[in-house]
């Protein structure tokens, strides 16, 4: 069964009977397009010659004979001028139709031509009035038969282009099948021409034939035109020995037209012909699928992407503008949605790899449903989906997506989060709207909103344009001065000496005067341009330090944040190098403070980079420990000088055994492994309190002031307000 099942896929394949994908429909019917011009043009050429030949050689004469213009026109010139029109009404259909822009001047131009084309082809009754039509022999009766057909079909041509050009102008989805009836027709004239001609010079008492008229549309027909090659054989078959059976006829007409007789060698010639152009036509189609299936191949890998099938994010974008472009929708009409799917990650653990990339293809395949037709959709990356849709009803095509993938996740029960933004008449950049819909889906997330679905408002455009303006103004911040470092104070737990200060960044901007770091620090991260923010900052510190060292000023070790966005875009341990070194600043006065969310990335990099600050005589300090993303095998698996409690450790203390005894052990493991501590965010006395007596060797919070600015910070100090530790350094003038 399996060898002849191949045997069936390979007769199948060989002779066109099989469905194609739509992609190599379009890029078949685009070649036949292509070759309608190439064909066209040959058409108004040839024509327009033989125009200007006809007209010098017999018209003209016929003219001075005394014959009216009428019958002249009707006897010599009137099949070439038809023609001329005829191709010139196919070129600019074929234009039009390879034109992806839906001119509305080339369908004007296809439909002028078509017009006068179908004119000249209803004059054809006129040939009966003068003598051009005769059915007073067989000979000629068999002629103009011929000729009715050849003109019958150009009138239906004509007519079909008029409706498909229209239909393709308006986008309408029967222009493709209008296009195929079109080229039909098409063939048909040229195949008619071509036999009506070649039999009229056959039947002719003069000795030219030119039978190769018939085989020249044959020609171009089978081999510039693609057809299914069991559609080409029955085109050629039935067209062959139509005129096989009307030439070899010929010879049995015995009227005083007389007729030549239909050599053997001929009719050998003639089926050896037959027989090599169906050859030809399997072999240009098989061609020109295999060609079709490499270059959707190629497509596929650019447009597609490769797990749901789904649109690639690029090429839906893409989509998105075109759509826009021509499709003239109206402000709002349709939306962005960016989709997450919630708990996915979890479902993901559980049920392993493949089952998750399974979620991820029925995930697509229920927006398909649930959107519609209309719908845009791409699966940008890992659980984020994006869909460019029509807005109304949109709630509840969310709704019923979510309960569909609820169903799809009875125990995990994974759902969705979706942002949404209206297309609006002035947003027509795609990229602006998906980031605006992912913007809205955020909120959901930080929120913890109940709703599935929120739409990006005026407060999120006001925070988006300022999210914009940090990213590109944060050259200019710098370079003008607008960026500072704050400096707030560390001291002992015991005792409550200024030991040292943390440097914070602050923005003092002209347009949006004070920017709180929770505005600008996460922009900067997700746009990876941070490490131009904390360059700036250690450059200030050490500008500070230096300028104290100069005057006489008390120094004191300042902690610099280094964001983990920073590992990999820049070398962390050069860039500060680079800057103590410029400003002469020693290296022990420089702590470098690390995030504990950064030790989930990048481990190699992170390790051999606090190893190199070491070597270079730096300490390095553990941010944000409790924050979230605690683990004790960030403390076994890296070498810290000081663990930084975060403030959500001590933040709502109440003094309870239970809080205390948690803070007492983190403390007293850090002392075991040789670790110093301090704890951030202290705001009352008890909490300071328990801290010294659980030996926390450092506090830092507004209990013990708030950031200050390097004047405000050298004016506490010398007015008294902060007692200076025996271990800052006091420079010698």
């Amino acid at each position: 069964m399996t060898f002849l099942k191949k045997v069936w896929d390979g007769f199948r394949n060989i002779f066109g009977i099989h469905k194609n994908s739509e992609y190599i429909d379009d890029y078949l019917n685009n070649a036949n397009m292509r070759s309608g011009v190439f064909m066209s043009v040959v058409i108004i050429a040839l024509e327009s010659w033989l125009v200007i030949r006809q007209t010098d050689k017999y018209a003209i004469d016929l003219l001075n004979a005394g014959n009216s213009f009428i019958f002249v026109f009707l006897k010599i010139l009137y099949n070439y001028v038809l023609l001329m029109f005829f191709g010139a009404t196919m070129l600019f259909y074929c234009l039009q139709y390879l034109d992806k822009s839906h001119s509305k001047r080339k369908m004007i131009l296809t439909v002028v031509f078509a017009g006068i084309s179908l004119t000249f082809a209803l004059l054809f009754p006129l040939c009966f009035n003068y003598g051009v039509l005769k059915f007073n022999n067989k000979i000629y009766e068999i002629r103009s038969w011929l000729t009715i057909i050849f003109y019958t079909s150009v009138i239906l041509f004509n007519i079909s282009i008029i409706l498909s050009s229209i239909l393709k102008y308006k986008n309408i989805e029967f222009f493709k099948i209008s296009t195929i009836i079109t080229i039909s027709l098409f063939a048909l004239v040229c195949l008619t021409f071509g036999v009506q001609v070649s039999y009229a010079d056959f039947v002719s008492t003069t000795e030219i034939k030119q039978i190769i008229c018939f085989l020249t549309m044959i020609l171009y027909v089978a081999c510039l035109l693609i057809w299914r090659p069991y559609i080409s054989i029955g085109i050629l078959g039935v067209v062959f020995l139509s005129f096989y059976f009307i030439l070899a006829g010929v010879e049995n007409i015995e009227d005083e037209g007389g007729g030549r007789a239909f050599p053997e060698a001929d009719k050998l010639n003639y089926i050896t012909f037959f027989i090599s152009l169906t050859m030809v036509a399997i072999s240009i189609y098989n061609q020109r699928i295999r060609e079709a299936k490499k270059d959707e191949e190629l497509i596929d890998m650019a447009t597609k992407d490769t797990l749901t099938g789904l649109y690639s994010y690029r090429y839906f974008l893409e989509q998105c503008a075109e759509k826009i472009k021509h499709e003239d929708l109206k402000g709002g009409e349709y939306s962005y949605l960016f989709i997450n799917l919630r708990h996915f990650k979890i479902y993901n653990d559980q049920k392993g790899y493949l089952a998750g990339n399974q979620l991820l293809k029925d995930a697509g395949d229920i927006f398909k449903e649930c959107f519609g037709e209309d719908t845009l959709l791409t699966r940008q990356s890992d659980d984020h989906f994006m869909a460019f849709t029509k807005t109304g009803r949109i709630v509840e095509k969310v709704d019923k997506a979510a309960e569909m993938l609820l169903e799809r996740t009875p125990i995990v029960k994974v759902g969705l989060n979706v942002g949404a933004c209206l297309l609006l008449e002035s947003l027509y950049e795609p990229q602006v709207g998906v980031e605006k819909a992912r913007y809205a889906c955020t909120e959901i997330k930080n929120t913890h909103k109940k709703e599935r679905i929120i739409f990006f408002d005026k407060r999120m455009h006001d925070d988006t344009t300022k999210a914009q303006y940090v990213a590109t103004h944060i050259d200019e911040a710098i370079e003008n001065g607008y960026i500072k470092a704050y400096f707030q104070p560390v001291v002992w737990s015991k005792g409550r000496e200024l030991c040292g200060v943390e440097a914070l960044a602050r923005w003092i901007d002209p347009k949006y005067g004070f920017l709180s770091p929770g505005v600008f620090v996460p922009v900067l991260e997700s746009s990876n341009l941070i490490y131009k923010l904390d360059k700036e900052i250690l450059r200030l510190v050490c500008e500070k330090i230096r300028l104290n060292l100069d005057t006489g000023l008390p120094v004191i070790p300042v902690s610099i944040n280094f964001s983990r966005a920073d590992f990999g875009v820049i070398n962390i341990v050069k860039t500060i190098n680079e800057i103590t070194e410029k400003y002469k600043v020693p290296h022990d006065l420089i702590h470098v403070e690390i995030t504990e969310s950064a030790l989930n990335k990048k481990k190699d990099l992170l390790k051999e980079t606090i190893t190199e600050l070491h070597k270079n005589g730096y300490a390095v300090w553990l941010d944000d420990f409790g924050s979230g993303y605690s683990s004790l095998n960030s403390l076994k698996d890296f070498e810290f000088d000081v663990l930084k409690l975060d403030m959500d450790f001590i933040r709502g203390f109440t003094g309870s055994s239970k809080e205390k005894a948690l803070i007492s052990a983190v403390v007293n493991m850090a002392e075991d492994i040789g670790m110093k501590t301090l704890c951030e965010g202290v705001e009352t006395m008890e909490q300071a309190e328990f801290l010294e007596n659980a030996n926390c060797g450092r506090l830092q919070g507004y209990l013990y002031g708030k950031p200050y600015s390097y004047e405000e910070l050298l004016a506490k100090i010398k007015n008294g307000d902060y007692k200076l530790s025996k271990d800052v350094i006091v420079a010698k003038k």
